[in-house]
């Protein structure tokens, strides 16, 4: 096989597994080449870049490794259940259909360029991150991709959470024609995440202090893998789905059919689950699986009171003229942090009848 191991280590935190190989060039190269073809195997992925400081640094890579430059290692990703040794990694390589480009895109040009010019002797160090679930491998792709300038956060999660966006599809037969019929855009489940993870309502994207703590955020919380924060996601997205799809009857209803009630209903959720930001409550996990019991039984029993009245029971259920005259009220900017203290009271009060007590305590 032409990867040469050089060092294996187990992740304990993440229960992942890092391989440190040597390959040559060349070598790499083909092997790559399918890969690197289909943007890394990654769905958005950025291409090579084209952009002329780009080409610049690309073409002063070349140059170097022309003259011997060694480069950083390279990153690919594995989803694996199995524990990793030298025994079984060259089996579990073979799939190239497994494996994605983490971090190494542009590098990986500059080598295809740099040997069609001269012959590159050199070797090359690759790094195999073997991930048993898509929560790990997240925060493998986020600590490689955080902070860099040519992507933004949108785009940046979109790539990162295309595991996540997957399971959904694969869970909700019915999400990927919601998103065909632009009722839902990927970009917005993306960003209902991100405000589930992060319990905050709005995050200027345009700053990159922001998109940095942004995903430490994130992190921090996929970090304390045992409050399983991913899976209640996505428990908590299906609900909301099924919710508004029992719903869709009603036109201009705003509840769950409108991104920015569905990202307070979101952080309201988080909260109750997590506890609010530096109260430390993620770290007491009996806490949290408890606080989750209550939610999904609230939603439950939410689902199971709209199930059962008609269209015009549930259009006054929603009490939508007391909410249209309350958002009216309220800045546009301010709307996001209104329906998260509106949804807070689905999660304090044993029942309602009505969500008119929910917009009453709207901002």
């Amino acid at each position: 096989m032409k990867f040469k191991i050089i060092d294996i280590q187990e992740d304990t935190n993440l229960n992942c597994y890092s391989v440190l190989t040597v390959v040559s060039i060349p070598d790499f190269i083909e092997f790559i080449q399918p890969i690197h073809e289909q943007k890394g195997n990654l769905d958005d992925q950025r291409e090579v870049l084209q952009t002329r400081s780009a080409k610049i640094i690309r073409n002063q890579m070349v140059e170097d490794l022309k003259y011997g430059a060694i480069l950083p290692p390279i990153v690919l990703g594995i989803i694996c259940y199995e524990d990793i040794n030298e025994h079984n990694f060259f089996n579990l390589i073979q799939n190239k259909q497994k494996i994605s480009i983490l971090d190494g895109m542009q590098r990986i040009q500059a080598l295809k360029d740099a040997i069609l010019q001269k012959e590159i002797a050199q070797n090359l160090r690759v790094e195999f991150w073997f991930a048993p679930d898509e929560d790990a491998l997240l925060y493998r792709m986020l600590v490689l991709n955080s902070g860099q300038i040519p992507w933004g956060l949108d785009k940046q999660l979109e790539v990162v959470f295309k595991p996540i966006l997957q399971n959904l599809k694969y869970r909700i037969p019915y999400l990927e024609n919601l998103i065909r019929q632009k009722l839902y855009k990927q970009s917005e489940i993306v960003e209902l995440f991100l405000a589930f993870t992060s319990r905050k309502v709005r995050i200027d994207k345009k700053q990159q202090l922001a998109e940095y703590h942004a995903a430490l955020d994130i992190m921090s919380l996929i970090r304390e893998k045992s409050a399983h924060t991913i899976g209640k996601f996505e428990e908590i997205f299906i609900l909301m789905t099924e919710i508004d799809q029992l719903l869709e009857g009603i036109e201009d209803r705003y509840v769950f059919n409108n991104q920015t009630a569905r990202v307070g209903f979101m952080v309201a959720c988080a909260e109750k689950t997590f506890g609010l930001l530096g109260s430390n409550l993620e770290k007491d996990y009996s806490q949290i699986e408890s606080n989750f019991h209550d939610i999904r039984l609230k939603l439950h029993r939410l689902k199971s009171q709209i199930v059962c009245q008609s269209l015009e029971q549930n259009y006054n259920f929603l009490a939508l003229d007391i909410l249209k005259e309350n958002l009216r009220s309220i800045p546009k900017e301010k709307h996001r942090q209104a329906f998260l203290d509106g949804f807070k009271i689905i999660f304090s009060e044993p029942e309602i009848n009505s969500f008119a007590v929910c917009w009453h305590k709207m901002y």
